[in-house]
């Protein structure tokens, strides 16, 4: 293994394998074979990072890589210490979906780098606040590479903040996090005009959208070469708890646990992603909707800890207080579900709030939510 000194790398910089920011190589910086981009050097250096390792080479005469623009356009994530992770698996993770899509067999190998390394970031992550970070993400990736791959990613987030709540086994885990990344890969065999279609599914139409957990099962285990039983996890996540789901109208305990766990976190992470047939939903309407149907859809125990770690109000929702101020839920806790950490954006007198201002209503009891806003609707406002 190598020790490079950060001062030592230089824009356009490219390794043979991966560079991470740590010795026990559990946090990656740039994946292997990408080019180091000057703001990757910038925000390591401004974390107090002099030094970061690798187990590859130098690969001379590089090409500088231009950084994706879609990546730049979140300029609020982009100072995280997590979001340099998120941004490179989801680039790397584009590459393997566009190859499935062209007919190409990609390395397996990279889709189990992908998992380890997103697992490692959420169990570094600690605590809640570190939690909520990453959850934010998810309503802001729309833009960050190919939209399965995208999915996917988010939704492997949400199953292994889940799985370590239920205290899933290294091996399960490993096996969620796999299904996850890969549980709509079938989607990129469904005809382009049924996905894009404005307005609703034609009974025929909608067939052949519920092939894709089939479809999902074959790419997983004859195309990919992953065990049968991760592919058995996959082409059951949209089976349900009434027995209403699809392919096989499984019902209750008959459904594999970790199959449970990726339809209500996959389920959640679409209500908040446009759909070309579908409108975006934020998150609290998107918990509030899985909620409701709780008994029929979902493992009542899967959806119990989803409250529990994102609570009614997750990251991202904008809210209205009862003083008619307005402002974005930041943190949530656990123990307190309905009284989440608010940034105040506009306060009571109606004027828009340019100071970092939060506020924990759990300690301040006189203000409460009254009413969940949609994101447009925030945005015209702030923009007043």
């Amino acid at each position: 293994m190598k020790k490079i000194k950060v001062a030592e790398l230089k824009d356009g910089d490219k390794f043979t394998e991966s560079i991470y920011m740590d010795e026990k190589l559990s946090n990656m910086l740039v994946p292997a074979d990408t080019s180091m981009k000057a703001k990757d050097l910038e925000r390591i250096v401004k974390w107090g990072i002099s030094e970061v390792f690798t187990t590859g080479e130098l690969i001379k005469d590089a090409q500088k890589k231009e950084e994706p623009a879609a990546i730049a356009n979140i300029t609020d994530a982009a100072d995280s210490k997590f979001f340099i992770t998120y941004a490179s698996m989801i680039e790397l993770f584009s590459d393997i979906m566009n190859a499935l899509k062209k007919g190409k067999k990609p390395n397996a190998a990279v889709i189990n780098e992908i998992a380890d390394q997103l697992t490692e970031m959420v169990e570094s992550a600690g605590d809640i606040k570190d939690i909520d970070e990453l959850v934010g993400y998810i309503n802001k990736s729309d833009k960050l590479g190919e939209k399965y791959a995208v999915s996917g990613i988010n939704c492997a987030i949400l199953s292994i903040i889940v799985g370590k709540e239920l205290k899933l086994t290294p091996i399960r885990m490993n096996n969620l996090v796999i299904a996850s990344l890969l549980h709509d890969v079938g989607m990129l065999r469904i005809p382009e005009r049924i996905l894009e279609k404005k307005g609703n599914l034609t009974p025929e139409e909608l067939a052949v959208v519920r092939m894709h957990p089939t479809v999902s099962y074959q790419i997983i285990a004859k195309i990919l070469g992953f065990p049968e039983g991760i592919a058995r996890i996959v082409i059951q996540h949209h089976e349900r708890w009434d027995g209403n789901g699809y392919p096989s109208k499984l019902a209750g305990e008959q459904i594999n646990l970790l199959a449970r766990i990726i339809a209500v976190t996959d389920s959640f992470e679409a209500m908040n992603r446009s759909k070309a047939y579908r409108t975006s939903m934020i998150g609290y309407a998107a918990m509030k909707q899985i909620l409701n149907e709780n008994s029929k859809k979902y493992d009542a125990g899967v959806v119990k800890v989803l409250v529990k770690v994102l609570g009614i109000y997750p990251p991202g929702s904008f809210v209205i207080l009862n003083d008619t101020s307005i402002g974005k839920v930041v943190k949530v806790k656990s123990t307190a579900p309905l009284r989440p950490v608010i940034k105040l954006l506009i306060d009571s007198t109606g004027a828009k709030v340019e100071k970092n201002e939060e506020i924990d209503l759990v300690a301040n009891t006189k203000l409460f939510i009254v009413k969940v806003i949609d994101v447009s609707e925030m945005e015209g406002k702030l923009s007043d």
